[in-house]
Parts: C-alpha cells; structure tokens; sequence
C-alpha cells in the first residue's frame, strides 16, 4: 500500500503540474516553437532509452529478490550504475556523431546538450532500487523536488517566445537535482556503499537486461518515434499540436500507473516460489480490476477530451482534441499491456517472448505511420500507436492463454 500510495502522490503531481506549467508554455512561446522543443527532447528521450537499458525492469526484479542481502543489494547497485555511466558517455558520442544529419540548427544542437543533464540525472537515479525495495516514498520525494525545480524555473524565467530553448534546460536542472538527491538516499537510507564494481558483475547486468532492453526499445518505437517521424511529414506547428495531445494522454495514463508499477516488483517477489498455475490466476484476479479501473479513464478521456484539452492547452490547440480521442484507446489497451506484459509475462520469466512481440507492434506501428502519414497528418501518428497497442495486446494474451494451456 506504501508503494501505491507513494506512486500516487508522485503521478498526481505529475499530472497537476503539467496542468499548470503546458498553458503557460504554450501560450507563450506558441505551437510552433513547442513542437521544436518536442523533437529535440524527443532525442533526448532516446538517449534515456539506451542508457536506461532494461534496468528498471532487470534491476528491480534482482532487488525485489534479494532486498534482506545487503551485500547483494550493493553488488547489484554498483554494476547498474557503472553499466548506466558506460551507457551515457557511448549514447553521447554516438548522438553527436549524428548531430550534422539529426539536428538542423545551431540552435538545436544548444538545446541538444542542455538536455544532457536529463540523461546524466537519471544515471544516478536508482527508481529500480526504490521499486525493488517496494520504498516508493523515495522516489516520489526526489521527483516531487525535481518536478518543482523545472516549474518554478518555468515561470521565473520563460518570458518570451525565443526563451522556448531554454525549456529543456529546466528539465536538465530538475533531473540533475534528482540524481544528487537519490546517491544521498542511497547511502543513508539503504547503507549503499560506493565501490567499483568488478568487470564480471558489470557484463552480468548488460546480459540480464538485454531482452527487457529489447522490449523498452520495441516499445519506443510506437510512442516517442512517432514525433520523430512526424516531424518529416507536418510542420512544427502541427507537431506542438501532436505532442499536446500526447501529453493529455500520458497524463490519464499517470493516474493509473501507480498500481501496475507498484505491482512489479511485489508480484516479482511472490511469483518467485508459486507454481505457474497459482502465479495466473492471481494474475487475472488483480487483471479484472485494473481493467474496470484504466477503462474508466479512456472513457473519460474520449468523452471529456475537448474539455482536458482547452484547460490543459487552451483554445488554439482544439485540434488536439481528435488525437486525444483516439488515443483513449491507447489509455485502455496500453494500461493492460503494462500489467499483464510487464508486470506479468516479465515476472513469469517469459522476457523473450514479450521482447518479440513489442518488437512486433513496434514495426507494425511505423509501417503504419510511414504509410498513412502523408495524407492522415498527426492523426497517423495517434492511430499508429493505438494500432501498435492492439497488436501487443493480442500477442501478450495468446502468450498467456498457451501457459495456462500448458499446464
């Protein structure tokens, strides 16, 4: 219940604080400016990608399973973090190596390597230890103050359309505070002690993680690529559209979030000894009631979409209101996905599997959008990733249908 309540308390504030800060934004520095911002945190986005690995989901199975061994515990943090330190200096080279052919402007590239203090805070943000330790309180604590760093800069200091750049800037000083925040948790609070970690433990983390890792970049593939793609096909103006109404639907999804990610690691702990049988059918129990719960929220998206869209956005932005609708879908598949993919086929050790089949919905969703973008405009993008959804859904239940089979 800690953890839930913790998740909760976390998400809310991030769902209100976006209510309060993307008006602002958008207001001031215009749909356009926005949707460049979008695009270059989209590349941002992909450097947490790599350097999150598999991680929050290897990492956190490992701690959940060894949360009483401290010496286990520090192993494991040791090799992550060194794993994840590896993957930030190899993510930034490669990025500024694409930079000519990814970047278009001077002052993309600014914006570029100011929002490396996104990915270099998150290197030190262990969320898979917290989520291991079922101690979520930590991690709400040290988002809650990053999340209020990056809105009072907001308001402080974005005055004009042209300090639009200066946006990703404040999300690298909230994460920055988040990863010095977390190494003092770390150490005070779980006794962590900072050593370098042997090569042997360092290649066992990038081999645990590899098939989840697998899975997060399959999953990418239908949620952040399609700004990306977006942007070769619609002009800035319609992508600020597209990434609004991403954000209205990322912002339903937070709501119901905190029950299947507290769930991971508590289902990892207790599938570890049960028997398969015993292992889905509480699977299903607890499916039935998240399912009435993240329906309710795409209903409520779809019905309400205009009225979250002119209060979160304002009235330029009525555009979005399709795309939210849409995207419902993406509420209600998608949150089930998330419980019975990850929380479930993840626990049941069924990783390859669940890699191949986000790997799947993931080119089926940029086939689509590659195809229908030219004449569909940013709607491609949302029927895209509801698609892609719908085929991950099917997959993860036929997985799940031939275990109970099996047995």
């Amino acid at each position: 219940m800690e953890s839930i309540f913790s998740l909760s308390v976390l998400n809310g504030l991030t769902v209100l604080l976006p209510l309060v800060t993307l008006p602002y934004i958008l207001r001031v520095v215009g749909a356009a400016n926005y949707g460049i911002y979008s695009y270059v945190y989209v590349l941002i986005q992909y450097l947490l990608l790599l350097n999150a690995y598999g991680f929050n989901f290897s990492a956190t199975k490992q701690i959940a399973q060894h949360r009483d061994e401290l010496d286990v515990v520090n192993k494991i943090y040791n090799a992550v973090i060194a794993c994840r330190l590896i993957l930030f200096v190899v993510g930034v080279v490669f990025f500024m190596a694409l930079s000519p052919w990814l970047l278009e402007t001077p002052t993309q590239k600014l914006m570029f390597v100011m929002g490396l203090g996104v990915v270099l805070g998150e290197t030190f943000n262990p969320i898979w230890l917290f989520q291991g330790m079922e101690k979520m309180r930590y991690l709400t604590i040290v988002n809650v103050f990053s999340k209020l760093i990056f809105t009072i800069l907001i308001f402080v200091l974005i005055r004009t359309a042209d300090d639009y750049i200066y946006i990703i800037l404040f999300n690298s000083c909230g994460f920055l505070l988040a990863g010095v925040l977390s190494l003092i948790i770390a150490r005070k609070q779980f006794h962590i002690s900072f050593a370098l970690p042997t090569w042997a433990d360092i290649k066992f983390q990038f081999k645990d993680g590899l098939p989840l890792f697998g899975s997060t970049v399959g999953i990418n593939l239908y949620s952040n690529a399609n700004v990306f793609i977006l942007k070769f096909f619609v002009g800035d103006a319609a992508l600020g559209v597209y990434s609004a109404a991403e954000k209205v639907m990322k912002g339903l999804q937070m709501l119901t979030s905190p029950i299947s990610q507290a769930l991971f690691p508590h289902l990892g702990h207790d599938f570890k000894d049960k028997p398969l049988l015993e292992n889905l059918n509480r699977l299903k129990k607890v499916s039935w009631i998240y399912a009435a719960i993240v329906a309710f929220m795409a209903i409520c998206g779809f019905c309400f979409a205009d009225v979250l869209v002119t209060v979160i956005c304002g009235k330029e932005f009525i555009d979005a209101v399709a795309i939210v609708r849409i995207m419902s879908i993406v509420v209600l598949v998608g949150g089930m996905n998330y419980l019975l993919g990850v929380v479930g086929l993840i626990n049941l050790n069924c990783q390859t599997y669940f890699l191949r089949a986000v790997l799947i919905a993931g080119v089926a969703s940029i086939s689509f959008l590659l195809l229908t973008a030219h004449s569909m405009g940013i709607q491609a993008g949302a029927w895209a990733m509801s698609i892609s959804e719908c085929v991950l859904f099917t997959l993860v239940m036929i997985k799940l249908l031939k275990l109970k089979k099996s047995k």
